[in-house]
């Protein structure tokens, strides 16, 4: 007789600040972009809780999650240490799928090419592991630019820059004030973002050990360091989809049914 699988604990969730979870079944975790929350992938969460298991997290300093406490040590390693013991509580060490965008995206990749056995699916859109641009490409030298333009900036402005270079030219102003207040509050997140994403040590040639089957979802009106990262991707995975759709970067978020679809499709073969 075998063991009975350990069940997620939906009733003491609130033991997880910044942690929803939803649905039954096999469990997919869901990891969201910088300047965002869990909220930007409530379309795909519906759909996958008629059979899934959503873990669906905000990253820390963003939405309910706890701030990051030591800042000076920060790396993804911050992030995927707390995103694991969360999973282990509620999942014990059963497989699972993984979703992430953008900042999400580039700490799935991690995840997965750690606990590269465990992982059951792959369903990135653009994830952001810049890290994997060389120094001194063309694309390398503009995230670095990218990232000292917004560190060096007051919080509004930097917010500004960040939020328009994703979306477009005026996409911030556009927004409510209520809302650039938040993403200005978040900055120095954001911030420890680049930090931990351009210094990953990994190199593509290391995410070849992915065996799950993987879905690379990318905008075709995406930033071209978005692009080159996706191309990198394509060619170093081992069991690799790759998706072109009519959007930006924050295409979760801008054709959230589209995205959905297709993760979906991914996680569902």
């Amino acid at each position: 007789m075998q063991p009975e699988k350990p069940q997620p604990d939906k009733h003491n969730h609130h033991k997880f600040p910044g942690v929803y979870i939803s649905g039954n079944g096999p469990a997919v975790v869901m990891l969201h972009s910088s300047l965002s929350s869990a909220r930007q992938w409530r379309v795909l969460e519906q759909a996958l809780a008629i059979n899934f298991t959503c873990i669906n997290f905000d990253l820390l300093g963003y939405g309910t999650a706890p701030e990051v406490e030591n800042k000076a040590a920060y790396s993804l390693a911050t992030e995927t240490s707390r995103i694991l013991d969360v999973v282990e509580q509620l999942i014990g060490d059963q497989p699972f799928h993984l979703v992430g965008h953008s900042f999400g995206g580039a700490t799935a990749l991690k995840i997965a090419v750690e606990n590269h056995s465990r992982i059951l699916s792959l369903s990135l859109y653009e994830p952001v592991a810049f890290h994997l641009l060389k120094p001194g490409t063309e694309a390398r030298a503009m995230v670095d630019e990218f990232a000292q333009q917004v560190s060096q900036l007051d919080h509004y402005k930097g917010a500004e820059h960040f939020t328009d270079v994703w979306n477009r030219p005026g996409f911030f102003k556009s927004l409510p004030q209520k809302m650039q207040a938040l993403m200005a509050a978040n900055i120095d997140k954001v911030n420890l973002d680049f930090i931990g994403l351009i210094g990953e040590r990994y190199q593509a040639a290391d995410y070849g050990a992915i065996n799950a089957r993987t879905l690379l979802i990318c905008g075709r009106h995406s930033p071209i360091k978005a692009h080159r990262i996706i191309e990198i991707l394509d060619a170093s995975l081992a069991n690799v989809n790759k998706v072109v759709i009519d959007a930006g970067h924050m295409g979760p978020v801008t054709k959230p049914e589209l995205v959905a679809e297709l993760m979906l499709s991914n996680i569902n073969q």
